[in-house]
């Protein structure tokens, strides 16, 4: 049986900023005691009933584990006088407190509620505005603290709590009562069952049409997130939706089908989703894949005539010192005289060179020209290849920090009358469809990228799916080209995307070593660590090979006894290699960029990270979009390159297996990479050519 505690708050050692948990003093009798768990909003000198039992802390000793919080009423003159003084009604010291309840006595929270009149010239120095504000303070804090309460109960916790109260106010219960799961959407994005586990508090059936809604929104924004998938099939969706729910039909009559179609229908009438040929789409998906095909579409209107261009590509030639191929010059005149153009091919097929040409050839035409790729190290190395300044797709759009939107769209279009995208298989369709937004009538857009890659983490396939229609200027590249440094890394690639193993034996560049089992795949790697400063890739987060292991594994040979300190159950080290995982706008770090710890304050929980140059403070509450960086998936090297790779291949990842997946981790070396594979999975990786499949309808749209 669980023990209950009636104390008071005596201070508030710890309150998370981004949930309910805190850790504070409570005196209960004579004994002050530490208590933590999930709070709602509580001050120093409140009576709490607490539900939980005693625990021993590794570190922190006894403390008393909260499973439930009551705050009581204040209790007796001196409850009351420590309340009202506790600070949060501000301009009432202790003084102030003592002479209210001398004057009002235990009655005091009757008189502030139902006769607040009274208190007009009842004590000196408090009328006024003073006064207003007290009450004001009194009413919102009653008012808020109900609230808070009715939300708590039902699983609505933390700073999101906080929130919908902010929103909402006296109308929160109305609101959340009649339909909870209206709370899993933005701006508070509680999770389904969280939301699901308040309905069923509140007598919500589990056909419910408001569960079964917010059911098939979940599904979709799984789908969007999880499966890339820019709409579902209308009998997949609900199939998904039953799984979700589990749901068992009894029959092919079973009233859940009927109930599933009108909640569909529901959202459909309410704008939630859109509807065609069998097909749902979340609506601002369904926008993207619209929006896209229009502007593909329009750019054909713009295309110039190519014959005045080979005087310009001639001079864009010994400028560089190069001579260009057929390939390479029908893909520089084709570009720079298309409104729209996309430029595809593998490792060594000269994108950087035909790049380049067309920046000679847009300069000599005085055109205003804008490079930007999808990730900060994918801009830079643009940057470098082409001595031209390049930026993030986000930053070239002007990202707003606060509302996360862009500045350029539409009504405020870039400055540009050519903007050029490398690593294009990186964008999904929503920030394609915001880019084209930001585009004026007339301006050219010129896409660079690997369509063999993987797709983008986010909806859509759009390289692919673009370069799927006949009609849309573009070309492919297949011959090789990078045959200077005598690297075999471009030539396996090519084998591999034809279907073949790589040569194997031999390789200058190229190398793979099998092992038998995980730990024997570890101590080639600590051996190759040893003399290489690699870059670890592999397909997964978990198991003995995935990133969780791999990067504690290579932490304790490379920065071994470093200065640092374990929190959340990672250690963080001065020396360290981190990796951003989401976009942060305010720190100008973004999904993907790369840093190294040159500082960490263990007390604070607090770090400092170079960022290619940039010194970037790390808070504890941003520790979670954050990781060690001596391994990540391929799916994160994406737009990136380094000098030397290790791959791993093991049959624990068997899911993963794939031959794109193969193709992109091979691709980020520059100058040498190792395969590390036990039996059988290299062979597995290269005959997999079974992607992923995504809903997309952009091809259509197009």
């Amino acid at each position: 049986m669980p023990e209950v505690l009636e104390c008071t708050i005596f201070s508030v050692v710890f309150a998370s900023d981004r949930n309910s948990f805190m850790v504070v003093r409570v005196k209960c009798g004579k004994h002050i005691e530490t208590a933590a768990g999930s709070f709602p909003a509580v001050h120093v000198g409140e009576k709490v009933r607490l539900t939980g039992d005693w625990s021993e802390h590794p570190k922190f000793g006894k403390q008393f584990a909260v499973t439930g919080c009551e705050v009581l009423a204040p209790e007796g003159e001196s409850g009351l006088i420590a309340y009202l003084s506790s600070g949060i009604f501000a301009g009432i010291g202790e003084k102030t407190a003592e002479k209210l309840v001398a004057i009002f006595g235990e009655d005091l929270p009757h008189v502030l509620d139902k006769d607040p009149g009274k208190l007009r010239g009842a004590v000196r120095g408090l009328s006024g505005k003073k006064l207003e504000k007290f009450l004001d303070d009194w009413n919102m804090q009653q008012e808020s603290r109900k609230v808070l309460l009715f939300l708590y109960n039902l699983g609505f916790t933390g700073a999101k709590a906080m929130n919908v109260w902010s929103m909402h106010k006296s109308n929160t219960e109305n609101i959340v009562s009649e339909n909870p799961y209206a709370l899993c959407e933005d701006p508070f994005a509680y999770n389904f069952e969280i939301a699901d586990n308040a309905a069923k508090k509140l007598g919500f059936e589990a056909s419910a049409n408001l569960r079964l809604r917010a059911a098939i929104t979940q599904v979709l924004r799984e789908a969007k997130y999880d499966g890339g998938h820019a709409f579902m099939p209308r009998e997949n969706l609900l199939q998904n939706t039953m799984n979700f729910l589990r749901i068992i039909p009894h029959s092919p009559d079973d009233d859940v089908f009927d109930d599933l179609n009108a909640a569909l229908s529901g959202l459909q009438k309410n704008g939630k989703v859109h509807v065609q040929n069998e097909r749902v789409w979340l609506p601002e998906l369904y926008e993207a894949e619209k929006y896209i095909g229009t502007f593909i579409r329009r750019s054909f209107d713009f295309n110039e005539e190519t014959s005045h261009l080979d005087a310009s590509a001639d001079y864009a030639a010994s400028v560089q010192e190069i001579e260009y191929s057929d390939e390479q010059l029908l893909a520089i005149k084709s570009a720079v005289s298309s409104n729209f153009f996309v430029i595809t091919g593998g490792p060594g097929t000269g994108k950087t060179t035909i790049l380049k040409g067309i920046l000679h050839i847009l300069n000599l035409q005085k055109k205003k020209v804008k490079l930007a790729a999808p990730t900060g190290r994918a801009a830079r190395r643009m940057a470098e290849v082409c001595s031209f300044k390049a930026s993030t797709i986000h930053r070239l759009l002007e990202i707003d920090p606060i509302s996360g939107l862009f500045t350029r769209d539409e009504m405020n279009p870039l400055e540009a009358d050519s903007v050029i995208i490398d690593e294009s298989s990186m964008i999904d369709n929503e920030l394609a469809a915001d880019l084209m937004r930001a585009l004026k009538a007339g301006t050219q857009l010129i896409l660079i990228g690997d369509s063999d890659q993987l797709p983008s983490v986010g909806p859509g396939n759009v390289l692919r799916e673009i370069l799927s229609c006949p009609e849309v200027p573009s070309i492919r590249l297949s011959k090789i080209y990078r045959h200077n440094d005598k690297s075999d890394i471009a030539e396996n690639a090519h084998r591999i995307l034809a279907g073949h193993l790589p040569n194997v034996k031999n390789g200058s560049h190229f190398r793979y070593m099998p092992y038998q089992h995980s730990e024997e795949a570890l101590s080639i790697l600590s051996e190759l660590s040893k003399n290489h400063e690699l870059q670890v890739l592999t397909p997964m987060h978990k198991g003995t090979l995935g990133t969780i292991n791999l990067n504690a594994f290579l932490q304790k040979i490379l920065n071994f006894n470093a200065y640092g300190f374990e929190y959340r159950g990672m250690r963080w080290q001065i020396g360290d290699p981190v990796m951003q995982l989401k976009n942060n706008y305010d720190k100008d770090i973004f999904n993907g960029d790369l840093g190294r710890i040159t500082k960490v304050m263990p007390a604070a929980k607090k770090i400092e990270a170079d960022f290619d140059g940039k010194t970037i403070n790390i808070e504890s509450n941003e520790f979670e979009h954050l990781t060690l960086a001596y391994a990540c998936t391929v799916h994160k090297s994406q737009g990136s390159e380094y000098k030397s790779v290790v791959v791993m291949l093991d049959h624990s990842h068997s899911i993963m297996l794939q031959r794109n997946l193969l193709y992109t981790a091979v691709t980020r070396a520059k100058e040498n990479i190792w395969v590390l594979a036990n039996s059988g999975s290299l062979e597995t990786a290269v005959r997999n050519n079974r992607e992923r499949h995504r809903w997309t309808a952009l091809r259509e749209f197009i």
